[in-house]
C-alpha cells in the first residue's frame, strides 16, 4: 500500500485548525479570568473576540467555540448543597434515589452556575432561592425537623494547596 504526501490545502486546513484550538484557548481562559475576577478584557482580547474572522462558523460549527475540556476554563465548578438541622449537617445528594433526581441536580447545578454573580438580578435570585427551598422543604418533610439549607460553590484547591485540609466552599445563598 503506498503512501501519499498531503497537499497545500490539507496542510493549511490543519494549521488553521491547530491555530484556531491554541487561540480559542487562550482567549477562553482571558475571557474566564477577567470574568470571574471582574476585570475589564485587554482591548487586543476584545477586538479578537468579535473578528468575523476568528467568529468563523466552520469553527463554530466544529465545536472549537465551546470551551469545553479537561482543565478548560469554562467548566463549571460543583455546588454544594447542605442541609443542617440541630442535630446533624446532610448532603443533599442523601435526597436522591433515582437516575432522574439525580439529572435533576446535575441541571440545578446548572442554574446555580448561571445565576452565579447575577445579584443585581432578581428574577434569576429567585430561582436559587425556589430550588434551595424545595430541597429544604424535602429534608424536614423527610427528617421532620426543621433545617436551613445552604449551596456553596466548591472551589478546587490550588496546586500548592492539595495537600492541606483546607475547605474550599464559597457561600452563595441560604434559606431558613
Amino acid at each position: 500500500m503506498m503512501s501519499r504526501k498531503p497537499n497545500k490545502i490539507e496542510i493549511t486546513i490543519f494549521l488553521i485548525i491547530i491555530l484556531k484550538v491554541f487561540a480559542t484557548g487562550i482567549l477562553t481562559t482571558i475571557s474566564s479570568f477577567c470574568e470571574f475576577y471582574e476585570y475589564n478584557q485587554p482591548k487586543i482580547a476584545e477586538r479578537v473576540n468579535n473578528s468575523v474572522l476568528y467568529r468563523n462558523p466552520i469553527f463554530t460549527y466544529t465545536g472549537f467555540d465551546t470551551g469545553y475540556g479537561f482543565f478548560a476554563p469554562n467548566v463549571s465548578s460543583n455546588f454544594v448543597i447542605y442541609s443542617e438541622d440541630s442535630h446533624n449537617v446532610y448532603n443533599s445528594s442523601e435526597l436522591l434515589h433515582t437516575n432522574e433526581g439525580k439529572t435533576r441536580f446535575i441541571s440545578a447545578n446548572a442554574i446555580f452556575f448561571n445565576n452565579f454573580g447575577n445579584k443585581k438580578n432578581e428574577d434569576k435570585m429567585a430561582a436559587n432561592k425556589i430550588i434551595l427551598k424545595r430541597i429544604n422543604k424535602m429534608f424536614e418533610k423527610k427528617y421532620n425537623s426543621k433545617f436551613t439549607t445552604t449551596v456553596y460553590l466548591y472551589e478546587y484547591p490550588r496546586l500548592g494547596e492539595i495537600n492541606t485540609k483546607k475547605e474550599h466552599l464559597i457561600k452563595i445563598d441560604e434559606i431558613r
